[in-house]
């Protein structure tokens, strides 16, 4: 156990651990100043159009940053990488033109849904180059192990979104809080970038691919954290019960940056190891020696503080969201434990297509068995069928996993 924290230590996590940390609580602050600032139409429109864009992100340049952060470690030569770089920038702006045209065509669509909302997505056709363009240069820092300047601009990013955005919302209106959230990340890609020169390099097989599955993927995992909310609306048509579920689902799902921010410092050591059977199966039982303790230590302590935790942070009239909260977080032991780091793995050896065929067995499952259980049991049934994904999903990953190994 400790041999596995002191790598975690060498390889700068602390760093990737918390930047992780600030930017949920900048989020969670961000979102929190600007219910206050601004007026419900005001804020209904900005969440809109947020979760609009968020369908389109994942496709920003491509994938191709996904790909360098998979492709990339295994080319040690630095020339290479440089090159591999500047032709993930050079086809990832490309992409983002034609994802950036795509949406620009569904504005009209998109604007009918509620009210007139074309100012902000003329704007934020933008942010599918900045969003792309920084987190292309956060993939190099991860590349070459500089985790502690990939975790800085994470910082960074989140700071300065929180006080400007926030700050020039409440003198000038939603719509600077969108350019904040453009230009911010825009600027800093700018600032780290440094082009390499012009150079020929060979493109490693299934390159583009791997960048678009793992955007497919991304859209059938957000779909499925988002489907269970969507259904409770749908069939109870109670907003209070949405609120309740909602409240109870917050904390869990946060809880997931602790093991992502492990995953993410130690993923370009597994994308170089893709091939070594002994490392992945090494590192796996390493990573569930230690999350398996911290996630029973940390799911007991909220699971029996759950109606003192619920009752604090929401007050008394979310005191039903308790036993909701008890259920999600067997499940998020279950993502701790499994889905997390199983998913991330297949992702850090070039299986994103798996990944996304999960997410979609996941998606389809929870419709159906969501759609039921809350006929059956209200929003008690909701929370059960998504802790049991969750540990099926993880399962399913596990499975795979064994599946790679056997192929190496």
């Amino acid at each position: 156990m400790i041999r596995i924290l002191e790598n975690f230590l060498n390889k700068e996590g602390t760093y990737v651990f918390a930047s992780f940390l600030i930017t949920k609580i900048c989020s969670f602050l961000t979102s929190l100043i600007l219910i206050r600032i601004l007026s419900p139409d005001e804020f209904g429109v900005l969440s809109y159009v947020l979760s609009a864009l968020a369908f389109f992100i994942p496709f920003s340049g491509g994938g191709m940053q996904h790909s360098f952060l998979r492709y990339a470690p295994m080319l040690y030569d630095k020339k290479n990488r440089n090159g591999l770089f500047q032709h993930s920038l050079y086809r990832g702006f490309l992409f983002s033109f034609c994802i950036a045209f795509m949406l620009f065509l569904l504005i009209p669509w998109l604007n009918s849904a509620l009210g007139n909302t074309s100012i902000y997505f003329n704007w934020l056709v933008f942010y599918l180059f900045s969003s792309f363009l920084i987190e292309l240069v956060k993939m190099r820092y991860r590349v070459n192990d500089q985790n502690k300047k990939y975790a800085k601009i994470d910082i960074y990013l989140s700071v300065l979104v929180l006080f400007l955005g926030t700050g020039l919302t409440y003198f000038y209106g939603p719509l600077s809080y969108v350019v904040v959230f453009i230009t911010v990340p825009l600027v800093l890609g700018l600032v780290h970038l440094k082009v390499p020169k012009r150079m020929a390099v060979k493109i490693p097989e299934k390159y583009y691919s791997y960048g678009i599955w793992v955007g497919i993927g991304a859209i059938a995992s957000q779909l499925m954290y988002s489907l269970d909310i969507f259904l409770v609306g749908k069939l109870i048509q109670d907003s209070q019960q949405v609120a309740i579920y909602r409240s109870a689902s917050i904390i869990p799902v946060a809880l997931f940056f602790i093991p992502n921010s492990y995953i993410t410092t130690h993923y370009t050591d597994l994308a170089k190891n893709s091939m070594d059977k002994k490392y992945l199966i090494g590192f796996a039982k390493d990573y569930i020696k230690l999350f398996s303790v911290l996630a029973f230590v940390l799911g007991t302590l909220l699971y029996f503080m759950s109606d003192s935790i619920i009752s604090i942070l929401f007050g008394e009239e979310y005191a039903e969201a308790a036993y909701l909260f008890e259920i999600l977080i067997l499940g998020m032991i279950g993502a701790f434990i499994l889905r997390i780091p199983f998913g991330n793995i297949l992702a850090s050896v070039g299986k994103s297509n798996w990944n996304a065929i999960v997410a979609f067995i996941i998606l389809v499952l929870n419709g159906i068995l969501n759609y039921y259980a809350i006929y059956a049991w209200g929003i008690v049934g909701a929370a059960i069928v998504t802790s049991v994904l969750l540990w099926i999903s993880g399962i399913l990953s596990l499975a795979l996993f064994f599946v790679y190994l056997k192929k190496v």
